[in-house]
């Protein structure tokens, strides 16, 4: 037998055990996932983190022609929250403290003190100031499985539903919802939820919004402007 015959014949093995460590890898990395039970536990967390961090994006695409909504980055801790960014190309930056809100003047860059009152109980910037709260179901629906990303160094999988939302305000403005959520494999942690939706009022205008989530519970300390 030449040497070359033998370089071919010790081939095989190695091949027929790359093979396996693929189909051993794809089992554990998607078939013996259960998309149900990973979202409810991942949501689950999300819910009831007392603070977190994240990076809002909205955009409206009308007839084909895509306009930016909001462009935020936000924090929130135990009874506060603050946010900065832009709504429909206008400046915003509000930090709530307890009962006591602040809010900046695009203009003239003043901040505008009210006592007794809570932003995150009224619609305006909703989902500015809590945007998980545009990720809560009445019915999730069956979880699918569509793959797997890497978001910044978290190994993630990707999972898609079409659910019934919570949300009254949603319900009113948008349908045919899909979510899609990027999950830590390991950690089982939300890193990035991505929502999408047709107007009520027009079919031809739909929403595309992303939300990258970080520090879930970690220490923030949120302090309001001098």
């Amino acid at each position: 037998m030449d040497r070359n015959e033998v370089m071919r014949r010790a081939k095989w093995p190695l091949i027929f055990l790359l093979i396996a460590a693929g189909v051993v890898s794809y089992y554990f990395m998607f078939i013996k996932i259960e998309p149900g039970p990973l979202l409810e536990e991942t949501l689950g967390k999300a819910y009831q983190a007392k603070s977190y961090r994240y990076t809002l994006k909205s955009d409206l695409d009308i007839g084909g022609k895509k306009k930016t909504w909001i462009r935020v980055q936000g924090e929130r801790a135990p009874e506060c929250y603050h946010f900065q960014g832009k709504t429909l190309g206008t400046p915003v930056e509000i930090y709530q403290i307890g009962m006591r809100s602040y809010t900046k003047d695009p203009v003239s860059g003043k901040w505008t003190i009210l006592d007794g009152v809570d932003l995150s109980r009224q619609q305006l910037y909703m989902a500015e100031i809590d945007p998980l709260n545009s990720f809560r179901f009445k019915k999730t629906g069956e979880p699918r499985l569509i793959g797997k990303e890497k978001v910044g160094r978290s190994k993630c999988v990707v999972l898609e539903i079409k659910p019934e939302v919570e949300s009254k305000y949603l319900e009113i403005w948008w349908q045919d919802f899909t979510y899609r959520f990027w999950i830590d494999r390991r950690k089982h942690l939300l890193v990035k939820a991505e929502a999408t939706a047709v107007s009520t009022q027009t079919s031809n205008t739909r929403l595309t919004m992303t939300v990258d989530f970080r520090d879930f519970n970690k220490k923030i300390k949120i302090t309001p402007p001098i």
